[in-house]
């Protein structure tokens, strides 16, 4: 088995091990439109390539050597996913009791596409452990005589992979069916969503190790 195919592998289990950026994904899915939840998807992987690109430019190595500063980055991402979290519930405690349409092309979308992609882009970034489970993951495949091409091969699988995951999540909850679904529960989603956003919040501020 190649690197790369390893590499792949791992990351595969990693990307449909369920997150905040699974749980963005879908609430931006199910609660606007199909475009907003692949721009969402677009970025999410957008942000997994920068994390990828520091992991390779050896980033790592300088948390290593200042600690601190992935301590403020984590508080700070803590402090975004709790924001993310604090939405979630407002909207689940102030949604309206009318009956929700049953076709989907009928969402109004609060929030601009480039919206949606800068969040998403940001859902990610707000946890910078992630740099620390690609330079795990890339010591497989990355050695002092590797090649500009390979690092660049290796860059291009992990983003294609998480953005092919992410759109499928997309087109997925944004089916008409899905939808529906969620329109007859979405306080009770938004509640535990919510729920679930200030939790990851916390595991990210308290968490010193």
């Amino acid at each position: 088995m190649t690197p790369l195919i390893s590499i792949a592998i791992i990351h595969f289990f990693a990307l449909v091990s369920p997150g905040p950026d699974f749980f963005f994904v879908t609430q931006s899915a199910i609660r606007q439109t199909r475009t907003h939840a692949l721009c969402a998807a677009l970025g999410v992987s957008l942000s997994i390539l920068v994390w990828s690109i520091c992991a390779i430019s050896g980033l790592h190595f300088l948390f290593q050597k200042i600690a601190w500063l992935q301590q403020v980055l984590m508080i700070l991402g803590g402090l975004y996913l709790l924001y993310l979290g604090y939405q979630l519930l407002k909207s689940a405690l102030s949604k309206n009791t009318a009956p929700a349409s049953d076709s989907h092309s009928e969402i109004q979308p609060q929030k601009s596409h480039s919206m949606l992609l800068l969040q998403g882009f940001l859902t990610n970034m707000a946890n910078p452990k992630a740099l620390v489970y690609f330079s795990s993951v890339f010591s497989i495949a990355i050695s002092t005589d590797v090649s500009i091409f390979e690092q660049s091969s290796l860059l291009a699988l992990v983003f294609i992979e998480s953005l092919l995951w992410f759109s499928v999540v997309a087109l997925v909850f944004s089916a008409p069916a899905i939808n529906h679904y969620y329109q007859k529960f979405s306080k009770k989603i938004d509640g535990i969503t919510g729920g679930i956003f200030i939790s990851f919040g916390c595991l990210l501020i308290l968490n010193r190790d």
